[in-house]
């Protein structure tokens, strides 16, 4: 009989791997997240590193995004470390208002990420739309939501980064 496996089998880097290990690489403690059907890619990345004790952030589940943006910001005065914020699709960029503010006119260096409803419908690419709330999240320009209050903003390709 043969023991029990402990770890799981590898599986692809995603793009929720690349952002954990991002987090991790910058020296992000901490991930104050409202999780949503847009994060599965990160969940299971968690869920993966946690088995295989691969270093990830903390994650401190938060019901709502400006209660996250708030506890992260308190986080990081304390420590003197950034951290980050993980919010669901555009409502939940909306609902940190004013904690956008106060992080931006405080100055203190929180990592601002929401998600997005897929770009693809047809299954082009893993991860295409599935589902009719991708549809319904779908903003034209999610990122100018904050886009006042950021020191620098990015879009999905790498040569359309903007700073401020």
């Amino acid at each position: 009989m043969s023991a029990p496996q402990t770890s799981t089998p590898p599986s692809p880097y995603t793009g929720g791997s690349a952002l954990i290990d991002a987090l991790v690489d910058a020296g992000i403690t901490h991930l104050f997240a409202n999780f949503g059907s847009d994060h599965p890619s990160i969940l299971e990345t968690l869920a993966r590193y946690k088995v295989n004790n691969k270093p990830a952030p903390k994650i401190i589940t938060c019901p709502n995004e400006m209660v996250a943006l708030s506890a992260a910001q308190g986080f990081a005065q304390i420590t003197g470390r950034a951290q980050a914020v993980l919010v669901h699709v555009e409502c939940g960029t909306q609902a940190m208002a004013g904690g956008i503010h106060n992080v931006a006119k405080c100055r203190v260096p929180v990592l601002i990420f929401a998600g997005a409803s897929p770009y693809t419908q047809e299954g082009e690419l893993r991860g295409s739309r599935n589902e009719f709330i991708h549809w319904l999240q779908d903003v034209p320009d999610q990122r100018g939501i904050v886009r006042g209050y950021m020191k620098y903003e990015t879009k999905s390709a790498p040569d359309a980064t903007s700073s401020r």
